[in-house]
């Protein structure tokens, strides 16, 4: 429920922001809810769904996100239909779909391959499910025109799939898909066959078409910056479970374990002592000694603990600062805009930094002593 409240309460500042303060006019939901009830899906005594339970808003865009094998694509062929259920049930709109055949379903959806039709142009392909649901020439002529001024298609109407890149191949798959104005859109890794720049591009595309349609999206990946960029919640999956499930700010800065915490970003993950606690608030201390501050919001008693230290939360100098430690440089790369630093503490823990690059401050080298810091806000204690 409090994850539910927090995607609730971010959805509504980033309306706010992008509509103005006291803007009531807000866009339709048209999205169905749905509802997974203990779910299973065996192989044998492999489960590829181990009694999964998940709850889907209305207009929700909700992202799968987990490594391969950890039976997101298996989640969502299950919602889709393409699969039969071994236990559990799932509802759209508080009604069983179990019996309910793929194609009567509703549902718009991508998947990683474009599957156009070779033969038809990019109107024919667009106008196909509007043809197959028995939609008269005149409001599907201007479906399809509204569909591809959406997609920014419209010059590319007439032009066959092999004349178009790849980047333009999937927005006209995207285009097929929500031409009918689908409750619900699944979208099964649908831009990893692209490079990194098409794939930030469609991220944006896909986030704003959710913004304008109102449509609930399920979106499958594997890559934890697409599942942060475009999502109202994120269910970070793993052996066929459903690990956790938050915001993205949530399950970035309050990972729930080790998992999520190595699989959502990069990491630093600190072994130490609880020394002890106040509140939200615990002291520790690493086994070099160094005593640190850092928020908990689990009961974990006093003892070892595991925390977290975002790379970019690590704060560097030249000489020693209040609350800081000595650290060894054994490893410094330029990317750019970012510097990218290892760096090795005295007690043998190896931290990775990564600090905004300010011109004029030479790269470090290799063998350079630097001091390292944290806020208690920026490390968390895994449960």
């Amino acid at each position: 429920m409090a994850d539910k409240l927090a995607w609730r309460a971010e959805r509504q500042n980033a309306a706010d922001a992008q509509s103005g303060a006291g803007d009531t006019t807000r866009r339709g939901v048209i999205g169905s809810g749905i509802a997974i009830r203990d779910v299973v899906k065996a192989y044998g005594i492999f489960r590829a769904a181990d009694e999964v339970s998940l709850d889907i808003e209305p207009g929700e865009f909700i992202t799968l996100l987990g490594p391969s094998g950890s039976g997101k694509t298996t989640l969502l062929n299950l919602i889709a239909g393409f699969q039969r259920l071994d236990e559990g049930e799932i509802l759209v709109d508080g009604k069983p779909v179990h019996d309910v055949p793929t194609h009567k379903r509703g549902f718009g959806m991508v998947f990683q391959s474009y599957a156009l039709f070779p033969n038809m142009t990019v109107a024919q392909n667009v106008a196909f499910p509007l043809r197959m649901a028995g939609i008269d020439r005149a409001t599907a002529d201007r479906r399809v025109a509204e569909t591809l001024e959406m997609m920014r298609l419209s010059e590319h109407a007439g032009k066959m799939p092999s004349q178009m890149s790849g980047g333009q191949q999937q927005r006209v798959a995207i285009a097929r898909s929500i031409v009918l104005r689908p409750k619900v859109v699944l979208m099964d890794e649908p831009l990893s066959a692209l490079d990194r720049r098409l794939r930030e591009s469609i991220q944006i595309e896909i986030r704003q078409l959710h913004q304008t349609l109102g449509s609930t999206i399920l979106f499958v990946t594997h890559d934890q910056g697409e599942a942060l960029t475009m999502s109202d919640r994120i269910a970070v999956m793993d052996a066929g479970k459903i690990i956790q499930i938050g915001t993205p700010t949530e399950i970035y800065r309050h990972p729930k374990d080790r998992f999520v915490a190595s699989f959502v970003g990069e990491s630093n993950l600190i072994e130490a002592e609880v020394v002890q606690k106040r509140g939200n608030t615990m002291t520790l201390k690493n086994r070099a000694g160094y005593v640190f501050s850092a928020e908990s919001r689990d009961a974990i008693d006093v003892g070892r603990a595991t925390v977290l230290v975002r790379p970019e939360r690590i704060a560097i100098s030249a000489t020693p600062v209040p609350n800081s430690i000595p650290a060894t440089v054994t490893s410094a790369l330029f990317l750019g805009e970012i510097v990218r630093i290892e760096a090795e503490l005295e007690g043998g823990e190896t931290l990775l930094i990564r600090c905004t690059d300010m011109a004029g401050r030479p790269l470090p080298a290799v063998g350079d002593s630097l001091h390292v810091s944290w806020n208690a806000e920026d490390c968390w204690v895994l449960s």
